[in-house]
């Protein structure tokens, strides 16, 4: 492997920047702008990311990562993923904006859903590449330092995105951010960016052939592991991911309607912006000690930390009275999710062997991705509808689907407890 230079790392740590502000900046309010502005039901919001992640993880396992192992094209996947996103993003506007004038606001919720949900086939290439990429240029020891720095700036940039988001979203009038297109030009523009930053510090004919040399010396030693077990080890550490994150993502879009509600919380859109920035501002620090953490306690240990505190926060979600308290407890989740981010990527790292990064990639950011998706449409939106439509409020319904999703990530705890952090593999644990 090559030893980071400045520009790498300020490249790599300002294209994660700019991808967590452009998320924060348009997915933010788009949930509630599908229910509350265009009418859909809670389930049916939850299809914009159920119907994505399907296409993104899909794209990924069957395409992407087979053309990233054959060409170690990575940084060609990720400018041309963004560009592909940066255009279509237009084009979903103008549909939707056709489609609000001409057919309802029901048919243009569905534009966006469906338009969004075809980019993402063409945009999970510059997810897979990105995942390969800082395989392909850090060592082990450099890869949990430089997850720890991007995962941490990406945090700035969400909290920066959000902020914008919550300024531009009634901007012109009652979500005129969306009407009008600002948040639309806005995220295209920084996917643009994005895709000539990364191209320009990453992107070197003779750092790809060193990659190369790299990978085959990597794949003779990997032939001396014990590869039936890693491999074992390495689809329940999917399973339990998969399942923890059906519990943890099927309350996102939910809390956000819960909070809204006149009780209890009764939040404004400045206060669930901070809210959301609550767990942003957590995913900061905590990245920034993730990797100390997981040295000192273990990366298994570690992970499990991020298991535990996905079981315990939609609990205490119940508790609070006000903003105050939603925010001071969704700050748990961001702890929980860079632990998962910068601890679950090393792990996936250690057990990946060089020669097949694009695939098995593919294959932990497809369960990522996947249980991001499904856990909306399947879990919290669907438990959510049927107990409105049997005559419970709304805010009854929400604390139901928080009571589920502590119990599905509690089932995602055991079986990583069971299978993953019981097996004795130092390899595994340390390297």
């Amino acid at each position: 492997m090559i030893s980071l230079n400045r520009k790498i790392m300020l490249g790599l740590s300002s294209f994660q920047f700019m991808a967590m502000a452009r998320r924060g900046l348009f997915y933010t309010f788009l949930a509630l702008y599908l229910r509350v502005k265009l009418g859909l039901s809670v389930t049916e919001t939850t299809l914009l990311a159920s119907l994505t992640m399907i296409a993104n993880s899909t794209s990924q396992t069957l395409v992407w990562g087979k053309v990233s192992d054959k060409y170690q094209a990575r940084t060609s996947l990720v400018v041309i993923g963004e560009t592909i996103a940066a255009l279509g993003y237009i084009a979903v506007y103008f549909l939707h904006i056709h489609l609000l004038n001409t057919s309802g606001s029901v048919a243009a919720a569905y534009s966006i859903i469906a338009g969004l949900s075809l980019l993402e086939f063409f945009w999970s290439m510059s997810n897979l590449g990105w995942s390969a990429l800082i395989s392909d240029l850090t060592t082990s020891k450099e890869r949990g330092k430089l997850m720890s720095v991007i995962s941490s700036v990406g945090g700035v940039g969400r909290i920066l995105g959000i902020s914008v988001s919550a300024i531009m979203y009634d901007w012109g009038g009652e979500a005129g951010g969306f009407k009008s297109g600002l948040l639309f030009f806005f995220a295209s523009g920084i996917m643009l960016a994005s895709a000539v930053l990364i191209w320009f510090s990453t992107h070197t004919p003779e750092r790809i052939h060193k990659n190369k040399r790299t990978g085959r010396a990597v794949s003779k030693q990997n032939a001396l592991l014990p590869k039936s077990h890693s491999s074992a080890t390495f689809y329940w550490f999917l399973l339990s991911v998969f399942v923890v994150g059906l519990g943890a993502f099927s309350i996102l879009q939910v809390l956000v309607f819960y909070v809204e509600l006149d009780s209890p919380i009764g939040a404004t859109s400045f206060e669930i912006a901070m809210i959301r920035n609550s767990a942003s501002i957590a995913t900061i620090i905590a990245s920034l000690l993730a990797v100390p953490l997981a040295d000192k306690v273990g990366r298994k240990n570690a992970l499990g930390l991020s298991f535990a505190l996905s079981v315990v926060t939609p609990l205490l979600y119940i508790f609070a009275q006000n903003a105050a308290q939603m925010i001071a407890i969704n700050s748990l989740r961001g702890v929980s999710s860079a632990l998962m981010t910068v601890v679950g990527y090393l792990i996936a790292s250690d057990l990946i062997p060089a020669e097949r990064r694009g695939r098995l990639f593919g294959q932990y950011n497809a369960i990522t991705y996947i249980s991001f998706g499904l856990a909306g449409t399947f879990l919290g939106g669907p438990i959510a509808d049927y107990l409105i439509s049997t005559g419970s409020t709304q805010a009854s319904a929400y604390v139901t689907t928080f009571q589920v999703a502590s119990a599905v990530s509690l089932i995602g705890t055991i079986i990583y407890a069971l299978k993953v952090k019981s097996e004795r593999n130092e390899k595994f644990i340390r390297s």
